[in-house]
C-alpha cells in the first residue's frame, strides 16, 4: 500500500514539474513573440522613415507580411494597426498628411494580413519569386486602392471615370516602381527568416519556440522526450 502511495506521488510530483515546465516555455514563447513582433515593427517604421524622400519605396507592408508569416493572425493585426498608425502620425507629417485617407491605407493592410494567413500555409513550398510576386501583386492593389480612394476623398461626386482613369496611368510610373520595390523586398523573406534564426540561436535561444518554421523531425523528438520525461 505504501508502495502505491509513493508510485502515485512520484507520478503526481512529474507531472506537476512537466505541467510547471510547459507553464514557463508558454511565458518565454509569449515574450519571445511580443518583443521581436515589436523589434521588427520598429525596424520597419525606421527604414521607410529613410526611405520616406523616395517615391512607393517602403517597408511597412513587408514588415506587416513578416509578422504574420511568424505569429499569426492576431499579433499581425495588432502590428499592422500599430505601425500604420504610428507611421501616419509621426512619418508621414514630413511630406503631408494622408488624412482619412489612413482608412483605405488599413483596409489594405488588412486584405494583406488576411491573404498573408492563406499564404502562411503553403509558405514552405513557395519560391522567392512566387513570394516576391506577391509582394508586387500587393503593390498594384495599394496603388489602386489609395489612389481611387483618395481621388474619391478630394472630388467626391465631381469624379468621373475618365478623370480616375487619367489619374491611374499618370501614376503608373510610381507604381511600377512600388511593385519592383515590393518584389525585391518581398522575395527575401526567407532569407530574412533565416537571418532571425542565426540570430536566437547565436544567443542560446531556441528558434522553435517562436512556433514557426519548425523543424517536424526536431518537433517530433523533442515531444517524445518530454513525454517519456
Amino acid at each position: 500500500m505504501i508502495t502505491v502511495q509513493s508510485n502515485n506521488s512520484n507520478i503526481n510530483t512529474k507531472r506537476d514539474n512537466f505541467n510547471a515546465k510547459k507553464r514557463d516555455e508558454t511565458e518565454i514563447k509569449n515574450i519571445l513573440k511580443i518583443t521581436t513582433a515589436s523589434s521588427l515593427s520598429a525596424l520597419g517604421i525606421v527604414l521607410s522613415s529613410i526611405t520616406v524622400l523616395i517615391p512607393n519605396v517602403e517597408f511597412i507592408s513587408f514588415t506587416i507580411f513578416l509578422i504574420t508569416i511568424l505569429f499569426g493572425f492576431s499579433t499581425g493585426l495588432f502590428s499592422m494597426i500599430s505601425i500604420s498608425l504610428i507611421y501616419e502620425l509621426i512619418v508621414t507629417p514630413i511630406y503631408g498628411s494622408s488624412g482619412i485617407l489612413i482608412l483605405f491605407k488599413m483596409v489594405c493592410y488588412l486584405i494583406l494580413v488576411l491573404t498573408t494567413m492563406i499564404l502562411r500555409k503553403i509558405i514552405d513550398h513557395l519560391s522567392f519569386w512566387e513570394i516576391g510576386i506577391f509582394g508586387g501583386v500587393f503593390a498594384l492593389f495599394y496603388d489602386i486602392v489609395t489612389t481611387v480612394g483618395g481621388q474619391l476623398i478630394i472630388l467626391q461626386e465631381n469624379i468621373t471615370l475618365a478623370y480616375l482613369f487619367t489619374v491611374i496611368v499618370f501614376g503608373i510610373p510610381f507604381t511600377v516602381v512600388h511593385i519592383l520595390g515590393n518584389f525585391i523586398i518581398f522575395s527575401s523573406l526567407k532569407e530574412i527568416i533565416n537571418w532571425i534564426k542565426i540570430a536566437f540561436n547565436y544567443k542560446g535561444i531556441d528558434y522553435i519556440s517562436l512556433g514557426f518554421f519548425e523543424n517536424k523531425k526536431v518537433a517530433a523528438s523533442k515531444n517524445r522526450t518530454e513525454k517519456e520525461e
